[in-house]
């Protein structure tokens, strides 16, 4: 029952609320990622890799039971959170309030402080500045977010069974 503790960590709703409360296409999918990785005691280094990179790891993580990519699915968290109706090239803001959302959730989850506020504003004695955050928004903003296929293809189906065992 601790992935129910993470999901809200990281805001996770199967629909992105606002005003028209668009649904979040397959969030059950990260759901049961998480049950998945809490069950099998996942060490925290590689739950935190899968989270920020899991689409990019050179050696992902396979479900050899169900034949898919664990690792990618940690990437999803990306995707929770509010989200308005409008689109982001009519109304750049909206694209800046998402990656807003995104750094607070992401730094809120993993270094266990906000930095939200160093969108406006240095504070003397915060860790992070504004040239922090705007690094960490350039990232986000240069980021695409694609629907990936987390399935093994057939042909590989060998080959994935043979990294495993190694």
């Amino acid at each position: 029952r601790w992935a129910r503790h993470w999901m809200d960590v990281v805001r996770f709703s199967e629909t992105h609320g606002n005003e028209w409360n668009y649904e979040v296409h397959h969030a059950w999918r990260y759901r049961d990622y998480l049950i998945r990785a809490f069950n099998e005691d996942l060490p925290y280094d590689q739950f935190v890799r899968e989270h920020l990179a899991g689409d990019l790891l050179e050696q992902p993580r396979w479900n050899v039971t169900e034949r898919f990519n664990e690792s990618i699915i940690g990437t999803a968290f990306y995707r929770f959170g509010e989200a308005n109706h409008d689109d982001c090239i009519g109304l750049p803001q909206i694209g800046y309030d998402l990656a807003d959302n995104q750094i607070d959730t992401l730094t809120k989850a993993f270094q266990g402080m906000t930095v939200a506020c160093a969108r406006c504003h240095d504070h003397k004695l915060d860790a992070v500045s504004m040239q922090d955050y705007y690094g960490l928004l350039g990232i986000l903003r240069s980021s695409r977010q694609v629907s990936q296929t987390i399935d093994a293809p057939e042909v590989n189906a060998g080959k994935i069974q043979r990294l495993l065992e190694l």
